[in-house]
């Protein structure tokens, strides 16, 4: 009886494919540790979305994006964002953000002007939340290494 069930090549074959899924399974994933909202914020950050009143500028208007927290001194530090449009003009803005680590909120100030941001950072991906002129802008990136 035995020896006829290993013979049966169907029953072979789906011991096989049982055997590979288990070791699949056993296959060690990467754990993705969160960081404090002040500690993950602090970096480079390419902009891959910038979708303003749900239009993407990303590509067509803007050929590439990037923004950059310093390490705040307290609850306070310098950002600067760099814009590259599609006609190759790079705009470059900087000045003092702000946290609000209870919230996930961000403030910067650019000449005398608050903008304002909800941050969500899982591991290195960025999802900014806030209005730009009146408009919403939701913004995507992905931290530098």
């Amino acid at each position: 009886m035995k020896s006829i069930m290993f013979k049966n090549p169907l029953f072979t074959l789906m011991m096989m494919t049982l055997t590979a899924l288990t070791f699949v399974s056993c296959d060690r994933d990467d754990e993705v540790v969160d960081l404090p909202f002040n500690e993950a914020l602090v970096g480079t950050w390419d902009i891959t979305s910038y979708v303003l009143d749900d239009d993407e500028w990303m590509g067509l208007i803007l050929e590439s994006a990037v923004i950059t927290f310093e390490q705040p001194n307290g609850n306070s530090g310098i950002f600067s964002q760099e814009v590259t449009f599609a006609d190759d003009e790079k705009v470059t803005i900087s000045g003092r953000y702000v946290l609000d680590e209870t919230e996930g909120r961000v403030t910067m100030y650019y000449e005398g002007e608050p903008i304002v941001a909800d941050i969500v950072i899982t591991g290195d991906k960025m999802l900014w939340d806030s209005t730009m002129d009146g408009y919403p802008l939701v913004l995507k990136a992905k931290k530098r290494k």
